[in-house]
């Protein structure tokens, strides 16, 4: 499981230049380009460290902190329970609106190559279901396993804000929702083993009550003494080290239960010191901030649809193409692979983004919340 590829809502949380809505952070675009590239070049290579699992569990904490943010700000919940339907609704239309559209598009590309779990599993991927049929299942379909984590996605956005509507703002609440998620792990990992328990919902709620914890704290004066790039350093050499020492001592059972609580935490330290980069630093400009990152995270969604694709239709061309096995071998090794892979996914998702997610993200922001529930 440590190798099933990341995906949270925050990949599509960017928007259109010129839409920007007020306390926007462009560092984020650069953590998403980052974090995207980690997964598609851990799925590429075929990398024996989970390297795509920091992109995951970050996308998810980030998700949270973002999700969060926009439930309380435009109080979804707020006044009485006749006024929570025109918010609510505004939500959830503004997000299908968003992730939909380039999803089902991608799907039905999938079709096309075609991918057998797709076409014979059609209703599990057109309803945001397709984490449950990998957990039937036990095993990822060819080309689409990234899907269940686009699953997770939807399923949080329906359950987040009557949860947070539940669970108030209050950090404690919040923190004991993330230790029933690991709670959850270790129960349902006894009952059927832990290979596939982190595709269900509840094993990742974890990570989005963290996010909403970063946001909840975000403006307190300890969390601005605690945004050092070497807290977050560590946090991360903590969470290999346990790698380490789970494998080494043949202990990955336990690394399956406790790595995303682990990451989550130094995702969450990770992120907190991002949103304290300052916006501009014209003497030591920030990484984050450099052109090709944010080009790259504001196309994160798209690389993120096709990049288990593409490897499938360049195996079957390689297969079709040339005769002996051992030069197939090396066309189908890891260098390769990228160099050849590497420039198509930069054109379909810079395709994507232009014609589609663009003018659909102008679209979806100009459907506004209800004036009662004022901010965008």
């Amino acid at each position: 499981m440590a190798d099933t590829v990341p995906f949270a809502p925050a990949i599509a949380d960017y928007t259109v230049p010129g839409s920007l809505p007020s306390g926007y952070r462009p560092a984020l675009n650069g953590v998403r380009a980052l974090a995207v590239w980690l997964v598609v070049l851990g799925h590429w290579t075929l990398a024996p460290f989970p390297v795509g699992e920091m992109g995951r569990l970050t996308f998810f904490v980030l998700s949270g902190y973002l999700i969060s943010g926009i439930a309380w700000k435009q109080g979804l919940y707020q006044g009485p329970p006749g006024r929570w339907g025109g918010p609510l609704r505004t939500f959830y239309l503004r997000r299908a609106l968003r992730i939909i559209p380039p999803y089902y598009l991608a799907l039905a590309l999938g079709a096309l190559l075609p991918l057998a779990t797709l076409r014979e599993y059609p209703a599990w991927f057109l309803l945001p279901v397709s984490n449950l049929l990998f957990y039937r299942m036990h095993h990822w379909g060819e080309g689409v396993g990234h899907y269940w984590t686009m699953a997770v996605d939807e399923q949080f956005y329906l359950l987040w804000p009557p949860l947070l509507f539940l669970l108030g703002k209050r950090n404690a609440w919040l923190l004991a929702l993330a230790g029933a998620s690991l709670v959850f792990r270790i129960v349902w990992s006894a009952h059927d083993g832990p290979d596939f328990v982190l595709v269900l919902l509840p094993a990742s709620l974890d990570l989005f009550a963290l996010g909403a914890v970063l946001k909840l704290i975000e403006r307190r004066p300890r969390a601005h003494r605690l945004a050092r790039g070497q807290w977050a350093a560590l946090a991360w050499a903590l969470w290999v080290g346990l790698w380490l020492l789970t494998h080494l001592t043949n202990h990955h059972y336990l690394w399956l239960l406790v790595y995303p609580s682990v990451g989550g935490v130094a995702a969450f330290v990770t992120l907190n010191w991002v949103l304290n980069l300052p916006v501009r630093t014209p003497r030591r400009p920030s990484l984050l901030l450099h052109p090709a990152l944010q080009w790259l995270g504001q196309r994160s969604y798209g690389c993120y649809l096709y990049h288990l694709l593409l490897p499938v239709f360049y195996q079957r061309a390689v297969y079709h193409v040339v005769a002996d096995e051992h030069l197939r071998a090396r066309l189908l090794g890891p260098l390769p692979t990228v160099l050849v892979l590497t420039p198509l996914l930069l054109l379909l998702a810079a395709a994507s983004w232009a014609w589609l997610e663009a003018p659909l993200d102008r679209l979806k922001h100009r459907i506004s919340y209800p004036p009662a529930s004022a901010g965008n």
